[in-house]
């Protein structure tokens, strides 16, 4: 008979995973590597210009450099890979740049990773976005971009994939997310109005009124939790933090780090400024919300203890 110290060996090996994500050191990815890693989960990243600098643990990460658009070059970062998570694409602004390169990256890029999902009947958790909504209604979902309308495309290629070849899968659809680290496109505003009061220097968030803001760690857990729990069909989670006016949120990061150089300059986004948070299915287990005075605050703490070793380095 086994004894009970051998028998949670066996259980935690049974756990451990190795999980693909893609875009794996960008704002999101980091994050979620970091969750994984902190799950006993192996980590392998898959990027088209890696950064192993931002990741926490860069020494015990696998790094592959590749293409989200090269069929051949997803296939093969899946190798002996039990998961995906998929935060890789082109935000907001990229997308409206140019459009025929946002298909290609967002939606030809996710196909790519459900087919390699396909050939070897791995899950998938994967970030949309809250832009699949109009401005006025948060429940039946109308893009007013291009970002938007092909990370809704995404969702239908998932619930495609799952009613054809029953490939389970988890799409994210978070408001703003915001905390430490490099964020891009008009929804990093608040992340980089962050790091500017670290640094004492002035920012502009180039949108105004009422949005979600949802800590970033809050999505890399939930990314990570996917990758262990038994997903069921085709499920997209609206994300939305805590709701509150730009105004409210610079507010209390200029209370909390002591600098107020942080203007707010632009129109309200086109999504819906009352967004409701989707429950967060059982399978998933306990997921946290953070709520903006916290993720302010760790967000803080955590840019500040980087630029002291920084300086002491």
């Amino acid at each position: 008979m086994l004894s009970q110290a051998v028998t949670a060996v066996i259980k935690k090996a049974e756990l451990m995973r190795r999980i693909l994500v893609t875009g794996g050191t960008g704002f999101v990815g980091a994050r979620t590597v970091s969750a994984l890693q902190a799950a006993g989960h192996r980590v392998r990243v898959f990027d088209l210009s890696p950064r192993p600098e931002r990741l926490a643990s860069a020494a015990s990460v696998e790094i592959t450099c590749g293409d989200i658009s090269d069929p051949a070059a997803v296939a093969a970062a899946v190798e002996e890979c039990d998961g995906i998570i998929h935060p890789a694409g082109l935000m907001t602004l990229d997308c409206a740049r140019d459009p025929a390169l946002a298909a290609k990256v967002n939606l030809i890029g996710s196909i790519n990773v459900f087919e390699a999902a396909k050939q070897r009947r791995l899950p998938v958790a994967f970030l949309s976005t809250a832009g699949v909504f109009g401005p006025q209604d948060g429940v039946h979902p109308r893009p007013m971009t291009i970002y938007g309308a092909t990370k809704l495309a995404v969702e239908g290629v998932a619930r495609a994939f799952f009613a054809d070849h029953g490939i389970s899968s988890l799409a994210l659809r978070p408001y703003i997310i915001y905390g430490p680290g490099i964020s891009s496109g008009i929804a990093a505003g608040p992340s980089i109005a962050i790091s500017a009061c670290v640094r004492r220097e002035p920012a502009e968030i180039r949108f105004s009124g009422r949005v979600g803001f949802v800590y970033v760690d809050d999505v890399g857990l939930m990314l990570a939790a996917a990758m262990t729990a038994p997903l069921e069909g085709a499920t997209a989670l609206t994300m939305a933090g805590e709701t509150a006016e730009m105004d409210a949120f610079v507010g209390e990061l200029c209370r909390q780090s002591d600098w107020s150089q942080i203007s707010i300059n632009g129109k309200a986004l086109s999504i819906p400024a009352d967004l409701s948070s989707d429950p967060v299915p059982a399978f998933l287990g306990p997921q946290p919300v953070t709520g903006i005075a916290a993720g302010i605050a760790q967000s803080l703490t955590e840019l500040q203890g980087l630029g002291q070793r920084r300086a002491i380095v």
